[in-house]
C-alpha cells in the first residue's frame, strides 16, 4: 500500500522529501543517480503534471521521465527522477510540481525538497570555499587566501579569459597530476572547482609565500643559513619524488617553491608548486622538445634555450640556479652585470655546448660564483 500527502491543487505524492541517499550512502560524481516519486490526482477534474526545476542548479543536473503526464481524476503516475552530481556537495535544493487543470486552466505549483550527500572527490563545492584576501595576479588568474572546511587555503583562480579549450584541457592536467601527487615536499592539493564560471585550483596556504617573495620582498624577515639549506633540501626532495615519478616540472625557480615554515624541526619547510608546465617524461621521448612558452629563461638550461630535446637534467639546472639564489640570498645575473636577458641567454648558451651529464650545472654554479665575485 502506497501512502499519499495531498499537496495544494488537487496533487498528491508518495514522499516528501525525495532523499537522494535512500539506497545509497553516498551519490557518484558524473553518473545518474534514480529516484522514483508517485504522483496522484485527487481533484475531480482531469490535469497536466510536470516537474520543473526551480532555479538553475550548477552543483548538479536533473531530469525526468517521463516529462509530461495528463493525470484523469483518481489516477496516479510514477515519474523516474534522475540527478547526476557534478561536484563533491550536499544536495539540499527543490523542484516544483506543476500541475494544470485541463478544463479551467487552473494552474498551481508545489514544491517538492531534494536531498543528497556525494562523495568526497576533488571535485569541490564553490559554495564552500571562503574567499578572504588577494595575495598575488598573473597572466593565468588571482590568487585568494581563503578557507575550505576549516583549513587556510590559497585559491588560484582562472581568468574568465583563460576558458578557452586549450586552457581548460592544460587545467584538466594540472589537476590530475596534483591529485596524483603523495609527498610532503609538494604542495597539498585539496581539489579543484570545474564549474566554468568559478573554476579554480585549491591548494594549502603559504604563510611565507614564495622564497622569490621572501628574497625580493619580505627584508624584516631574516632567514638563516641553515634554514636557507632547509628550504633547498625539501626542494630537492621534492624534485627527485617527481623525477622517480617520471614526471618533469620545467618551470623551477624560487617563485615556485612554497616556504610553509621557518621553524626548526619541521618535515617540510619549503614545497613545489606551480605544475601547470609538468610533463611526463614519456612525452618527451616522442621526439618533441616542448619549449614553446615553458619556463623562465633565466632558469632554463642551455638544451631548452637552444630548443633540443631534454631531460631529468633541465630541472637539476633551473635548481642549481634557484640554490644559488637561496644560498646568495640574491639574484643570478643581476641587471648590473648582465643588463640584456638576451646576452645571457647566448653566454648560457655557449657555456652549454659539449658538457655532459649533470656535470655542466656544477660548472654553472662554479661560473655564476665567479661572475657574482664569490670566487
Amino acid at each position: 500500500n502506497i501512502q499519499f500527502e495531498k499537496l495544494q491543487g488537487g496533487v498528491c505524492v508518495n514522499k516528501v522529501p525525495l532523499d537522494f541517499n535512500e539506497d545509497s550512502p553516498e551519490l557518484p560524481l558524473d553518473k545518474e543517480t534514480r529516484q522514483l516519486i508517485c504522483v496522484g490526482n485527487v481533484s475531480e477534474r482531469t490535469m497536466k503534471v510536470q516537474f520543473s526545476l526551480k532555479t538553475d542548479e550548477e552543483k548538479f543536473s536533473i531530469r525526468f521521465n517521463p516529462e509530461v503526464c495528463t493525470l484523469r481524476k483518481g489516477c496516479a503516475c510514477e515519474f523516474e527522477v534522475f540527478i547526476s552530481p557534478v561536484c563533491t556537495c550536499k544536495i539540499d535544493s527543490s523542484v516544483m510540481i506543476i500541475s494544470k487543470s485541463l478544463k479551467q486552466g487552473k494552474e498551481a505549483m508545489n514544491k517538492i525538497e531534494l536531498v543528497g550527500t556525494t562523495v568526497y572527490s576533488i571535485r569541490l563545492d564553490p559554495g564552500e570555499l571562503v574567499e578572504e584576501n588577494k595575495l598575488g595576479e598573473g597572466s593565468f588568474g588571482i590568487v585568494i587566501k581563503g578557507k575550505f572546511r576549516g583549513n587556510e587555503v590559497a585559491i588560484k583562480k582562472m581568468k574568465q579569459a583563460n576558458t578557452t579549450p586549450e586552457a581548460l584541457n592544460e587545467f584538466d592536467k594540472e589537476v590530475k597530476m596534483l591529485d596524483k601527487f603523495r609527498c610532503d615536499f609538494i604542495v597539498h592539493f585539496y581539489g579543484a572547482v570545474f564549474i566554468k564560471s568559478k573554476m579554480c585550483m585549491v591548494t594549502e596556504f603559504a604563510r611565507y609565500g614564495s622564497l622569490q617573495d621572501l628574497i625580493r620582498k619580505n627584508k624584516d624577515i631574516i632567514v638563516l643559513m641553515k634554514m636557507r639549506l632547509k628550504l633547498m633540501l625539501d626542494a630537492a626532495r621534492g624534485i627527485a619524488y617527481l623525477h622517480k615519478n617520471g614526471i618533469l616540472h620545467r618551470d623551477i625557480k624560487p617563485d615556485n617553491i612554497l616556504v610553509i615554515s621557518l621553524e626548526d624541526k619541521m618535515i617540510a619547510n619549503g614545497k613545489l608548486t606551480d605544475f601547470g608546465s609538468s610533463r611526463n617524461i614519456n612525452m618527451l621521448m616522442t621526439n618533441m622538445t616542448f619549449t614553446k612558452g615553458i619556463g623562465s629563461p633565466k632558469y632554463m638550461a642551455p638544451e631548452v634555450l637552444n630548443k633540443e630535446k631534454y631531460k631529468h637534467a633541465a630541472d637539476v639546472y633551473s635548481f642549481s640556479i634557484t640554490m644559488y639564489e637561496c644560498l646568495g640570498w640574491c639574484e643570478a645575473f643581476g641587471k648590473e652585470k648582465f643588463p640584456l636577458l638576451l646576452e645571457y641567454c647566448r653566454l648560457c648558451c655557449k657555456w652549454g655546448n659539449g658538457w655532459n651529464g649533470q656535470q655542466q650545472y656544477l660548472k654553472m654554479c662554479l661560473m655564476l660564483l665567479k661572475v657574482h665575485g664569490y670566487m
